[in-house]
């Protein structure tokens, strides 16, 4: 007879989390999450969704070494915390330097309810997972509407480090609660668009962790691991899917610190606006490197732009994640809405999200640092505005 595991009376979330994962107690994982949202709603910072997965120092030193040397003298508890995936190395595209990335407690959470045997043997077929995923994320997102949630942002911006000489609004008080400011629009002067004026140019549509890949089957070589990743499953557009067939691929990640707008890489008119209902799995790396189909599960937006000029069309896909509340669309929320390059489309609210770009087969040649660095699977650090290619 088994007996009841005894309910947590007490929640420490690193300690909780680890002892559930070592005994593979789903159970106890579920309760996780929703105790680290809870906490986040009772005010508690340390507690709650932020909660770093491990206790590393924020900052790697960032050594003044390149290249074989520099990427094999890793600390040994930075390596050790990123083989436990309590993180992630990501390089800084001006030194390329890599850069440790720490894990919130909810992505790690989530991660593990995903990875779990249990889940794909068992759950496979039911919504448990999927009713468990949007119940926190909506939850999550009403907690951060609720004017006390600003009590939360000065120690979000002390955690992350978070430069607000930045930002439109850079008085903390006068953010109304806490989607509001981890919605905070950008000084246009602190994200130039490269060459604006030059519709060669691709830049990032977003502050965020990059990959770039010529083609589909690089993308799932190399960084895409979904089983059923296609043009087809990704749009629920064939016709789209179709004319998109063998295009180059940009993957844009968002962090909970980044700046949560997103914005056109080239310039375009919108044709065609969607919305595809899905559940909030986590787009940390350590899953989407995974048989798992995150991008193609996840509740996403998907955009169709043309730039009549030069005969040009490609697609923005932008996708929810764990503990993201919406996807809200701003100057491309119709279609014949116009949108020059680096001009905003949308925002996310709160958690980490992707946008991912799709663009015509033969038309796109990727920047030589990013592709090199996508190529050995590792992300590069790249703020919107950044060329990151051209088109052909």
């Amino acid at each position: 007879m088994t007996v009841p595991e005894e309910p947590d009376t007490t929640f420490e979330p690193n300690q909780c989390v680890e002892k559930h994962i070592d005994s593979k107690n789903h159970d106890g994982l579920m309760r996780a999450l929703t105790m680290t949202v809870e906490e986040s709603g009772n005010g508690n910072f340390s507690y709650g969704i932020h909660t770093p997965s491990a206790r590393a120092p924020k900052h790697w030193y960032r050594r003044k070494l390149s290249g074989w040397v520099h990427r094999h003298l890793i600390p040994d508890h930075f390596q050790l915390a990123v083989e436990k995936k309590y993180g992630v190395f990501v390089v800084l595209r001006d030194t390329q330097e890599l850069h440790y990335e720490e894990m919130p407690i909810y992505t790690r959470i989530g991660m593990h309810l995903l990875f779990a045997g249990h889940y794909r043997e068992k759950l496979v077929d039911t919504s448990v997972m999927h009713r468990l995923f949007l119940h926190e994320s909506l939850k999550q997102g009403t907690y951060f509407t609720d004017p006390k949630s600003a009590s939360q942002i000065p120690s979000f911006v002390d955690h992350y480090s978070i430069d607000m000489s930045q930002y439109a609004i850079q008085d903390l008080a006068a953010y109304d609660n806490f989607n509001a400011f981890f919605t905070r629009a950008i000084l246009p002067e602190a994200r130039p668009i490269h060459e604006p004026h030059d519709p060669d140019v691709i830049v990032s549509a977003a502050d965020c962790r990059l990959n770039v890949f010529s083609n589909i089957d690089q993308a799932t070589e190399y960084w895409i691991k979904g089983k059923n990743f296609t043009l087809a499953n990704l749009f629920q557009d064939e016709a789209l899917a179709k004319s998109l067939d063998g295009g180059s691929i940009a993957v844009f990640r968002l962090a909970p610190q980044d700046y949560h707008r997103f914005h056109a890489p080239a310039r375009g008119s919108v044709q065609s606006i969607s919305n595809i209902d899905g559940t909030y799995f986590t787009v940390n790396p350590c899953t989407v490197r995974e048989e798992l189909d995150v991008f193609t599960e996840n509740h996403r937006q998907v955009l169709t732009l043309t730039d009549p000029e030069n005969d040009r069309s490609f697609a923005i896909v932008a996708v929810g994640a764990l503990l993201v509340g919406s996807i809200q669309l701003t100057n491309a929320s119709k279609e014949g809405d116009s949108v020059d390059k680096g001009e905003e489309v949308g925002y996310f609210q709160y958690g980490g999200s992707t946008v991912i770009c799709v663009f015509p087969k033969d038309t796109v040649k990727w920047d030589d640092d990013v592709a090199k660095n996508s190529a050995a699977s590792l992300e590069t650090l790249v703020r919107m505005g950044e060329r990151i290619g051209t088109f052909i």
